[in-house]
């Protein structure tokens, strides 16, 4: 393709793919070529360079046409040799997780930088929670448990749509009210009472309970909105506490934009992102 060309790309009507093609759409708009991401259940027959990332029904008489390619879902290495084909030369780029960045925003909560740091990642098209998993899934590898609040249990969800979660994955709870919080992670009703649900304090007594049968762990607890926000916490305000049993642990204030899925979906990566630099870094 050439600078100023329209790349389209279709996926099915699955939103678990989306941030694929957002990561596709970034790298292309780097390279200087436009892209458009529509959703559809057939792939429609239309003139210039396309991709699609998903299955569909009519995929085999569609991809005859040079200029159609189809990517899996979650084959992400296949879709950078995709891009490193068929996109024009750009500069390579590096994840960094946080709710502010001096970096590109492709999604929330994560940030493309050009030059490594030492919490940013080549990921290689791929989502954090598949790094993770590679990490972890060697033979005795670490377990995770998830605590989560405000996310309502959409990081466990993220880490459980890839195939072979079960090898990060040991349990993950939603602990929504602060009686769960203190029912079922031994947080302490004087810490809920001083220092509220949302604080760091909260979030790492949380992550301490999740630690007694877990080798790693993450909390989070925040306002998502659009309601919620008190004095000195407006609305995107959160708590994610991650760390090891035994080991290191660290906690984090973050302040994130947008709407509510916004805010849970950039809670997820930047815990993500916290563990990766924790045993990665």
């Amino acid at each position: 393709m050439n600078s100023g060309e329209l790349l389209h790309i279709f996926l099915p009507m699955r939103p678990a793919v989306l941030p694929d093609a957002q990561r596709l759409e970034a790298w292309a708009l780097r390279s200087g070529v436009r892209a458009r991401i529509e959703l559809t259940a057939v792939l429609p027959d239309i003139e210039g360079a396309a991709l699609g990332i998903g299955a569909f029904a009519n995929a085999a008489a569609w991809k005859v046409i040079p200029q159609r390619a189809l990517v899996p879902a979650g084959d992400w290495q296949g879709l950078r040799d995709w891009a490193e084909h068929y996109l024009p030369p750009c500069p390579q780029s590096f994840s960094h997780f946080s709710d502010q960045s001096q970096g590109t925003e492709i999604l929330p909560g994560e940030f493309w930088l050009q030059e490594k740091t030492s919490d940013a990642f080549d990921l290689s098209m791929a989502p954090p929670e598949w790094a993770l998993l590679q990490h972890c899934s060697k033979a005795g590898g670490p377990r995770l448990a998830l605590a989560e609040s405000c996310t309502g249990g959409g990081l466990a969800a993220r880490i459980t749509a890839l195939s072979g979660s079960s090898a990060l994955l040991q349990h993950g709870i939603v602990t929504y009210s602060n009686t769960a919080k203190r029912h079922f992670l031994g947080v302490q009703a004087k810490t809920l009472m001083r220092y509220g649900a949302v604080s760091e304090e909260t979030a790492l007594e949380m992550l301490n309970g999740l630690l007694r049968e877990a080798d790693l762990g993450v909390a989070i607890t925040g306002i998502a909105g659009p309601g919620g926000a008190v004095p000195g916490k407006p609305v995107g305000t959160v708590c994610i506490a991650w760390g090891q049993r035994n080991g290191q642990q660290q906690v984090r204030t973050c302040h994130f934009r947008g709407d509510r899925w916004n805010v849970q979906y950039a809670s997820g990566s930047v815990a993500l992102g916290g563990l990766l630099g924790l045993l990665c870094g």
